[in-house]
């Protein structure tokens, strides 16, 4: 345990029960793939002060405009106030982007250059976070991208209706405005420039992304009117896609297959039906996905999958479907004799991607100079999560031509006299997110969802629970005169025994009714609503309030916290 002060109402902790209890008690944090600092954005948005709500996405996510709009909300269904009788989660995501819409200014950082170059292959979330973070510690970094645009899938696989391309070009000049550079119409062809890449400069990341369609292998794939599905988005998106529409079949599970739909109805088509070879809870999109599809009229099938693509003269006519059972295992099995047609002009395959290995050989292997990073490194996956491998790699990089130990994590308590919430936040229902109209929903590049107001904003975060802060109760001074328990609107205080607190930070106790049997007046942070009727409420003062907050600082020979 190392404790030291850090000012006069707060200090810095590497205690293990304090790390112990952010993970415990901010759940939404912990899911974040990039522990993001939910509860402190959300809070400023709150008071009202959004250039302070972006800085600590900014810090933290890097790309807090795009995340705000289309990122797959980890943190959402584990949010405390998404819990049985409790009402709907804190709409996190959108708050994320109220911060960006909001408060977004050019990043202020003193950079200090230490002499060395890094090389990026890829300007995907993955590259964009790694060179954002390398550059802050001084590296001069250099992307080459070998599209006309930075931003991977950002800018050439989400249609703009979701994620407008003036959202990722701000985000990405955030980047480069701390000094990296960015080549686009790059293209890394052979074994031999990758080679001199490494030569010239002091370590190349890899982070090329899964930008190729997974092929399949289905009777009928080469008839006209067949798509894979990230080759239609592409295309779709470059505004080059000019084949009449009619009647479309997506098949796959995933944003792009769901984006596929979307970009489908746009442009023109009169009938789309989406067919997923599993149920709809293991779609990998979330309710809110759904929800957008049923409102603009696409059809859902369930556990059905391809096995014929039907044709005439060379055209498609349509898709032979045959129904599938899950076993208690997971595993698909077809159901005989129970195949289906369905009519359609256009198929779209949208069932996942992969990587570009055969230019970079066997380009997984890691070394003192060379790295991979993101969904080239780990398979097709979210844009938080490959930002979060692309911050990874970059301490890896970092830790490997420095003299930095690695990071420890530090634990920032606060103390503070209220946290600013009201017991009434807890019955406000979830505010809606303003959308287009729906006979403007056939404009191909407009957002669909147009953000919170300013008021929605700090209505919906007056929701949160604000889960950083600590109710504790000082069992020295504690009087057990009930007070906080008379006052408390739900029941969070108890009255415990058989206290233990294990090695790795678990806080143990039973609770009782009887007075001969109590050690301590303890408060559950787990439910505790953040109120502060009980500190209002107790006599002697013995109820204290502590803000934490997760930081990681490098460590040095020599030094533990700097």
């Amino acid at each position: 345990m190392s404790i030291e002060s850090a000012d006069n109402n707060s200090y810095k902790s590497t205690d293990k029960i304090d790390r112990k209890w952010i993970d415990i008690n901010i759940p939404c944090s912990d899911a974040c793939p990039i522990m993001t600092d939910i509860p402190g954005y959300i809070q400023a948005i709150m008071e009202g002060d959004y250039k302070t709500a972006y800085r600590i996405n900014r810090e933290d996510n890097v790309l807090p405009g795009v995340l705000g709009r289309i990122c797959n909300r980890p943190c959402e269904p584990v949010c405390r106030h998404g819990r049985d009788g409790l009402g709907d989660p804190v709409s996190i995501c959108f708050l994320k982007r109220s911060a960006a819409d909001y408060g977004m200014e050019p990043v202020k950082a003193k950079i200090e250059p230490n002499g060395k170059k890094v090389c990026i292959i890829g300007a995907g979330p993955a590259g964009l976070t790694a060179a954002n973070d390398l550059a802050l510690k001084g590296y001069q970094v250099t992307i080459l991208e070998q599209f006309e645009q930075p931003g991977g899938m950002l800018r050439y696989g989400i249609p703009q209706f979701r994620l407008p391309y003036d959202i990722v070009a701000a985000d990405v000049k955030s980047i480069t405005d701390l000094g990296v550079t960015i080549k686009t119409n790059v293209r890394i062809e052979d074994q031999r420039e990758f080679e001199k890449l490494k030569k010239e400069y002091n370590a190349v990341i890899l982070a090329g992304g899964c930008m190729l369609p997974k092929q399949i292998s289905i009777p009928g794939m080469d008839s006209k009117g067949v798509y894979l599905g990230l080759d239609f988005m592409a295309t779709a998106n470059r505004e080059e896609f000019d084949t009449p529409l009619e009647k479309v079949i997506v098949i796959g599970g995933g944003f792009t297959a769901v984006d596929c739909t979307r970009m489908s109805y746009r442009l023109g088509a009169k009938r789309i039906t989406l067919v997923y070879r599993r149920t709809k809870n293991d779609m990998y999109v979330g309710e809110h996905e759904l929800d957008v599809m049923e409102t603009e009229g696409i059809k859902l099938i369930y556990l059905a999958s391809p096995v014929l693509i039907e044709a005439q003269n060379g055209i498609v006519a349509g898709v032979r479907f045959i129904n599938n059972s899950l076993g208690d295992d997971h595993s698909i099995t077809p159901i005989e004799g129970s195949e289906f047609f369905v009519e359609a002009d256009t198929i779209i395959f949208a069932i996942g991607q992969k990587a570009e290995e055969n230019i970079f050989g066997n380009s997984r292997i890691q070394n003192k100079d060379f790295f991979v990073t993101g969904d080239f490194r780990n398979g097709s996956s979210t844009v938080i999560e490959a930002a979060a491998d692309g911050r990874k790699v970059a301490r890896k990089v970092h830790d490997s031509l420095s003299d930095s130990k690695g990071l420890q994590d530090v634990i920032v308590i606060s103390e503070v006299k209220d946290t600013g919430r009201k017991r009434e936040y807890d019955f406000i229902p979830v505010q809606p997110m303003g959308t287009t109209h729906m006979h403007d929903r056939r404009i191909k590049n407009s957002e669909v969802e147009t953000g919170y107001t300013k008021e929605q904003s700090v209505i919906e975060a007056q929701r949160c629970y604000l889960c950083h802060y600590n109710f504790q109760i000082d069992i020295k001074r504690c009087i057990y005169c009930l007070a906080c328990i008379d006052v408390m609107p739900v029941d969070c205080i108890k009255m415990a025994k058989d206290i233990k607190v294990t090695e790795d930070g678990d806080l143990h106790y039973i609770e009782t009714k009887k007075w001969d049997e109590v050690e301590a007046i303890t408060i559950d942070n787990d439910n505790c609503i953040r109120c502060g009727n009980c500190v209002r409420a107790c006599p002697v003062d013995c109820i204290s309030i502590s803000k934490y907050k997760l930081e990681q600082v490098e460590k040095y020979k020599g030094a533990d916290i700097r």
